[in-house]
């Protein structure tokens, strides 16, 4: 670069988180037997999707998050962890903040003017994520299941979204409390609200808040 010359901009951070986890993917779950192996397993906690299913597109992404920034090997390793010791930079930034992000149950409390405000359903927090793009079809009170990543002195959306209905938000609360009563994990409880989303869309003539409801 001359001098005076000023340096390109810098892609936005949705951009780069995007890209660096593409990279993750592309490095650590191509291959086919572990991908197979890994996916059974989050089917067998969360619900087998099929791919005709309306759930298959939003299941596919927060799977392969879930694979590359969550999972633990036979070892205990993290995929995306690996990678960390190779990188260095922004992308080292961006993937120590991938591995240290937060997957919850939120309900949307308000949207405008690029934010979008949540309120943790299992913790009770309140975050602010910075989002310019439209959530299309999403309207205040949804419930879902989301992955929030602190990059850059802000909170921004990983790639998990999975809605649960309005209806259901009482009965996700109700059975949330009791499991976490009796000291489940947060991992154990998402799931669990999750494999109840899969049994939703097999059962269309249920009401919502009765597919939700505690199991007792």
């Amino acid at each position: 670069m001359s001098e005076g010359e000023r340096p390109p901009p810098r892609a936005p951070v949705q951009a780069r988180l995007e890209r660096v986890l593409e990279e993750l993917i592309r490095r650590h779950a191509a291959e086919p037997e572990l991908a197979s192996a890994a996916r059974k397993d989050y089917e067998a906690r969360r619900g087998k999707v099929h791919q005709e299913d309306e759930l298959w597109e939003a299941w596919s992404s927060a799977f392969v998050e879930w694979l590359v920034i969550e999972r633990r090997d036979e070892h205990g390793q993290v995929a995306a962890a690996a990678s960390l010791r190779e990188l260095e930079g922004e992308e080292r930034a961006i993937v120590a903040a991938l591995l240290t992000s937060h997957r919850s149950l939120f309900e949307i409390r308000q949207m405008g003017q690029g934010r979008v405000e949540l309120l943790d359903l299992l913790g009770g927090g309140e975050f602010s994520v910075l989002e310019p793009r439209a959530l299309v079809g999403v309207e205040l009170g949804d419930i879902a299941e989301l992955r929030l990543c602190g990059i850059e002195g802000d909170v921004y959306f990983g790639r998990t979204f999975i809605y649960h209905p309005r209806a259901a938000r009482a009965a996700i609360v109700e059975q949330a409390s009791a499991m976490l009563a009796r000291r489940a994990s947060r991992a154990e409880v998402i799931d669990r609200i999750a494999s109840l989303r899969v049994t939703l869309s097999r059962y269309r003539h249920v009401a919502a808040a009765r597919v939700y409801e505690k199991v007792t």
